[in-house]
């Protein structure tokens, strides 16, 4: 047989809506399983059987909806809360939205009931032809396993699409939007293999897909701000948090068929199971230099009892309310428990080139908005107090000098460098003179040539000198001038020199 296997497409040219009354079953854990729901891919049946038996075999009660009891309000049902979704089956298109032959196919897709069709429209989906639009009522960051698909991996058959990651984008979008992680594969087998690498070492999408026994994932390409990976040519695709797990037996949670029941027949246009994020406080530090990093304190919480997915938190400058927000970096946060809240203390850059003055600072919670929420309306917070922000600069002065006279000529100068800026120079010269007492002229006797210093850094060094034949030195000061040849550029060029006593000891 060969190693992979595409399933067919299913047509979507006339398909009857006849309604099978069929009982949905009810589980204690959330796994929901779909398998051959056109009654007629066999292996599509055996696939989803043999993840079904697996699951089972570790604990997990599982929510089975094969051939016709797939109907797509069984699948819908069945989603609703669900912990993992892993549908083995036909993808649908519209007729005359792909052209059978490896040509360009143009959303809606969709999943295939044994009696009508569940539609990707943009991030939400619709039941039928004509139904309204709802978000997946699923949790956030769940596994979505598609498995021989039409479209979902970007075949259909043996045809490649001419647009595979297009279509890889809009196929996962109807799960994206509800924050879930969207795995494809077209390999017969690779979805058992998936299943079972979770339960052999694997925490996360990365360290399963790494260790596929069909298919490594290893390229990404952007559409749309969004990575779709997939390799060149390859029949696995990923769209959504590589951190994302398969839940455990103890993180699954009762299905409820009277509350899914509900929310069927009722309003259907919001996810039941979103989380909602907000900035509950944050705090501006009293002041900051243009191009140096400032820590900002902040407070991020979810106040919904339903766990998000990963997100960003992006940080900006505001000069008043109402005025442009200035980027000064991101935190990135892996997921936040219902309920709960997480402080943290973000070291952030502000610009190099931004006018000095007092600035609010604005936290935005999932500011990239991949995470779908039930209120996107509230995600930032202002700081009360502002950060005065003023220019960044360097500055060179000489905090001491002094010298000993060694024998008749040899100087030993003592001297201490400091930068009291907050930006670190270049290399320089310090020039050493010496000065009659009671004059004004400098005689320059010797320099020392200094790689840099660090913000705040202070330098001590002893420095010999030989000084000129006839010099009677208890009659001069000894003087240093730092910069000499002002090669760093400092916010006060005037505080550069100083002078300081010789001390020559009689014998």
């Amino acid at each position: 047989m060969n190693q992979k296997n595409i399933l067919k497409t299913l047509l979507v040219t006339a398909v009857a809506l006849t309604f099978i009354c069929s009982f949905m079953p009810y589980s204690e854990a959330h796994i929901l399983i779909i398998g051959d729901s056109n009654s007629d891919i066999p292996q599509s049946y055996s696939e989803a059987l043999s993840i079904a038996n697996f699951l089972k075999s570790k604990g997990y009660s599982v929510v089975e909806l094969y051939k016709d009891n797939a109907t797509t309000k069984n699948i819908l049902k069945g989603m609703y809360g669900a912990d993992a979704i892993i549908y083995a089956g036909h993808g649908g298109f519209e007729t005359g939205n792909y052209n059978m032959n490896g040509g360009s196919a143009t959303a809606p897709f969709a999943l295939v009931g044994s009696n009508d069709f569940i539609w990707g429209i943009g991030n939400q989906m619709r039941e039928g032809w004509n139904g309204q639009l709802f978000t997946a009522p699923v949790k956030q960051n769940i596994p979505v396993i598609l498995l021989q698909a039409c479209f979902s991996t970007g075949w259909v058959d043996d045809k490649q699409v001419s647009n595979p990651i297009s279509t890889i984008y809009n196929f996962a979008k109807m799960f994206r939007g509800a924050g879930a992680n969207y795995y494809a594969t077209a390999w017969d087998g690779a979805g058992l293999d998936l299943v079972e690498k979770f339960f052999n070492g694997a925490k996360n999408f990365s360290q399963a897909n790494k260790q596929s026994a069909y298919e490594n994932i290893v390229k990404s390409n952007i559409y749309k701000n969004t990575a779709v990976w997939r390799n060149n040519n390859g029949y696995s695709a990923f769209v959504g948090n590589w951190l994302g797990q398969f839940p455990t037996v103890m993180q699954t949670t009762p299905y409820n068929d009277t509350a899914a029941e509900a929310w069927y027949d009722g309003d259907r246009s919001k996810n039941p199971f979103q989380s909602d994020l907000i900035v509950s406080e944050v705090t501006a530090p009293a002041k900051g230099y243009s191009g140096s990093k400032i820590s900002v304190s902040n407070t991020i919480s979810n106040i919904v009892n339903e766990t998000s997915s990963s997100f960003y938190v992006n940080y900006y400058l505001k000069k008043s309310l109402t005025s442009t927000n200035i980027y000064i970096g991101q935190s990135f946060i892996e997921s936040l428990d219902g309920l709960a809240s997480k402080h943290q203390i973000t070291k952030l850059q502000l610009p190099i080139k931004i006018n000095s003055g007092s600035y609010y600072i604005l936290a935005s919670a999932d500011a990239d908005q991949t995470v779908p929420e039930t209120n996107e309306n509230n995600n930032y917070k202002i700081s009360s107090s502002k950060i005065s922000v003023h220019t960044s600069y360097r500055d060179l002065i000489i905090t001491e000098i002094s010298a000993n006279l060694k024998g008749l000529r040899t100087l030993i100068v003592s001297n201490t460098i400091k930068n009291t800026g907050i930006l670190s120079t270049k290399s320089f010269y310090v020039h050493y003179y010496i000065k009659k007492k009671n004059s004004t002229k400098n005689t320059y006797v010797g320099g020392y040539h200094y790689s840099g210093l660090g913000s705040g850094a202070i330098k001590h060094k002893k420095i010999t000198i030989t000084l000129p034949k006839g010099i009677k030195a208890s009659d001069y000061y000894v003087a240093a001038y730092v910069d000499a040849h002002k090669t760093v550029t400092e916010s006060n060029e005037t505080n550069n020199y100083l002078a300081g006593n010789i001390k020559v000891y009689k014998s």
